[in-house]
């Protein structure tokens, strides 16, 4: 009797890394994205497949009961036993996940544009996401499945991330504006809240590097520009006397485009991959309940309100 796996989850929950060790074992894959056409043109290729008396692995996402019907009334006909596998990933590992791929394929955190144009189907924008969460329909026994498989999903980090740093908001966190505004528009609105330089040499101290993370929205609207904003990053870094590399997300906050705005955890995903930093020995500080999301979903160890982290 053939065995028939279906693999169940998020885009980016870790279908593909199962879908190997049923390989090991013998199964033979069945995957829309290297088959090409529809899901349901896979149903004859694995009816041809339980012919031979081939053990068949389905991998793909299988959000709904009516996309996964097809496959358990036509594995029953064949008299072959389906088990379903259920990734029971988070969207917000999911999300980890997808930026983390896009670093091992790109090797950079992809823009909106750039996932647009990517014509693999491994690399998708967080609509994808979105889209899957909201069609999902929880799998049970009562569909058909012979057997069903709840797999939680474990995080584990490369052995090589062990490094630590700061991870650190700028507005509202290390700066404020002269002129009152919520971000500065100049180099020259801006002003150095208290005691920030004096806390942070001492995590430098400590080995711990300085990274800024900072969602710059204004940019998508050209207020201010591309240009600016990298000045006005510039001159706080001056005026704290402190060399700290940052990354900002420049789009537009709704519909939600892009992996970089936080709470999405983009900009931590690219800054550990590039070096090598175990996140659950890093810190973040922030002001919003954005930079707090931000920190759980990137596996931040430990998260501090700036007012509490500067005291």
């Amino acid at each position: 009797m053939s065995k028939i796996i279906m693999i169940v989850g998020f885009p980016a929950s870790g279908k593909s890394s199962l879908t190997k060790e049923y390989i090991k074992q013998g199964y033979v894959s069945l995957n829309r994205d290297s088959e090409g056409g529809k899901i349901a043109s896979l149903v004859p290729k694995m009816e041809a497949l339980i012919d031979e008396d081939k053990d068949v692995v389905l991998d793909n996402t299988f959000a709904t009961i009516l996309e996964r019907k097809q496959f358990i009334d036509a594995a029953h006909a064949k008299e072959a036993e389906i088990t379903c596998n259920w990734l029971k990933t988070s969207i917000e590992d999911a999300q980890f996940n997808a930026c983390y791929r896009m670093m091992e394929l790109r090797g950079k955190l992809l823009t909106p544009s750039e996932i647009k144009a990517e014509k693999s189907p491994n690399l998708f924008p967080p609509a994808v996401l979105f889209s899957y969460r909201k069609r999902f329909e929880k799998p049970t026994l009562k569909e058909g499945f012979d057997t069903l498989i709840e797999d939680d999903f474990v995080r584990e980090f490369p052995k090589d991330w062990t490094d630590k740093a700061v991870f650190l908001d700028y507005d509202g966190t290390l700066r404020d504006t002269i002129s009152g505004g919520k971000w500065p528009t100049d180099p020259s609105d801006i002003k150095i809240l208290e005691n920030r330089k004096k806390v942070l040499d001492s995590w430098v101290e400590k080995g711990y590097t300085l990274l800024g993370v900072s969602n710059q929205s204004g940019v998508s609207k050209n207020n201010p520009t591309d240009e600016v904003v990298r000045e006005c990053f510039d001159k706080t870094n001056e005026l704290l006397g402190l060399d700290i590399e940052y990354a900002y997300c420049p789009d537009n906050p709704a519909p939600v485009s892009c992996y970089c705005r936080k709470p999405m955890p983009g900009m931590a995903v690219e800054f550990c991959y590039k070096y090598k930093l175990d996140p659950r020995k890093c810190i973040m500080v922030g002001d919003r309940t954005s930079d707090k999301t931000f920190a759980k979903r990137s596996h931040i160890g430990q998260y501090y309100d700036a007012e509490d982290f500067f005291a």
